[in-house]
């Protein structure tokens, strides 16, 4: 498997790649232009403009602000259904009481809650809620054909990358980085 590049936008997915189980991963707000209004906006645009075209059965989010919390927003808006893979409870703590909340609500709208790892945040938690994702979604299906990976990445270090290398070996992996990029 590997990241595909001749996918740039939505209506570049071929027909074989619908109807999957979607494990998102991708930036928080500090690489996707910001916590702002239309930042956000935009980001959830370009999650339900991906997820519309890619009809999944299901999406697995891990749930922290940005790429995560889009997927959640369009998954609620198309009437998707989606598991919470949670690095930890308490992951939301530190976030502002806005965002506090509307974690709760996405918990509570979940098809099913994850708890990863037990006990308070660590880095290595966010790894092992990236791999659970991952290999969620290949128990819904035998083999990669049933699961893609809808990834938001620049290329750049960190928790996104770390993800997006476990899956490499796993499953097909979309790239909306320069769709998302060529809409600011």
């Amino acid at each position: 498997m590997s990241i595909i590049n001749d996918i740039r936008t939505p209506s570049d997915i071929p027909n074989d790649h619908l109807n999957r189980v979607v494990v998102a991963t991708g930036h928080r707000p500090n690489k996707t232009h910001g916590y702002g209004h239309v930042a956000r906006h935009r980001l959830t645009e370009v999650a339900k403009d991906w997820l519309s075209y890619l009809r999944p059965r299901g999406a697995i989010s891990g749930m922290a602000l940005g790429w995560d919390t889009a997927i959640v927003d369009a998954c609620l808006d198309l009437h998707i259904p989606y598991v919470a893979c949670v690095p930890f409870k308490g992951q939301e703590s530190q976030w502002p009481e806005g965002s506090q909340q509307e974690y709760r609500d996405y918990l509570s709208k979940a098809a099913r809650v994850i708890i990863c790892s037990p006990g308070g945040y660590s880095p290595a938690k966010m790894q092992i809620r990236n791999e659970r994702m991952v290999d969620l979604a290949l128990q819904y299906g035998p083999g990669p054909a049933n699961a893609i990976l809808l990834s938001l990445w620049d290329g750049t270090q960190g928790g996104t990358k770390n993800c997006v290398y476990y899956a490499n070996t796993r499953l097909e992996i979309l790239n909306c980085w320069n769709d998302f990029n060529s809409r600011f």
